[in-house]
């Protein structure tokens, strides 16, 4: 009897919005793959550092990383913000964690779009890198999202199932969904879909780190192909 195979675990949050009279200029998902073994170091790891860096904020799990008050321009000032995105880029380093994102520009939009329209495009070209970093580790992926308050769970787990489903992907056909305040990979999730947002806003300092972040991959990896044929890349730009 073969041993089962192991499991990775894409965690993902989304920043921006695609409404036209919405101030936000892009739309991104993204998040952090990570071997579903490495999961409690990783969450003991990003609680020590917030309990070292904001000893005055009380115990880690009681306070939520929210990239909306670490990245912001008077945010990112702050020594201990950046010292904390540094903790955390090398912390996912060390844990052989590999970061994806799925951007839109809406600049670029044809027509305008809501989150039943882009989401699917975007979980859609997450799901078809994702499953090629599974089958070349010969792990079965899962997708985690953050819960949301939009009522598009359910369509985006079916979409995503229909799609794992029709091209026999190595990964779970659904999404499964937790809070970000209980969970520290989607807290870095969240982290990771807002860099990437501010960097296609124009924001020079984080396109910086999200290129830095973004290079987080397996080498071997750059040279495989989607089953659409398709470059492998953690770093997609759907439009």
């Amino acid at each position: 009897m073969k041993p089962p195979r192991a499991t990775r675990m894409l965690f993902l949050d989304d920043s921006g919005h695609p409404a036209p009279n919405h101030a936000s200029g892009a739309v991104v998902i993204g998040g952090v793959a990570v071997q579903s073994s490495s999961i409690p170091v990783l969450s003991r790891r990003i609680a020590g550092a917030k309990s070292r860096l904001f000893a005055g904020r009380g115990h880690p799990a009681s306070w939520e990383l929210k990239a909306a008050n670490i990245i912001r321009p008077n945010e990112w000032r702050r020594q201990r913000n950046q010292a904390l995105v540094q903790e955390i880029f090398k912390i996912i380093a060390e844990l052989d964690c590999i970061t994806y994102t799925a951007s839109i520009d809406k600049a670029k939009m044809r027509h305008p779009m809501t989150q039943r329209t882009t989401m699917p495009l975007q979980l859609q070209a997450l799901v078809e890198h994702f499953a090629v970093e599974c089958a070349h580790r010969g792990e079965i992926g899962v997708l985690v999202m953050d819960r949301s308050d939009h009522g598009l769970d359910a369509h985006a787990s079916r979409g995503v199932a229909s799609y794992a489903s029709s091209h026999r992907l190595p990964l779970h056909s659904t999404v499964y969904y937790a809070d970000s305040t209980t969970s520290a990979a989607i807290q870095v999730a969240d982290l990771i879909a807002g860099l990437r947002w501010r960097a296609v806003e124009g924001d020079d300092t984080m396109q910086l780190l999200d290129n830095g972040v973004g290079a987080t991959l397996l080498q071997a990896l750059g040279r495989r192909r989607t089953h659409r044929g398709r470059r492998w890349t953690n770093h997609i730009v759907v439009f």
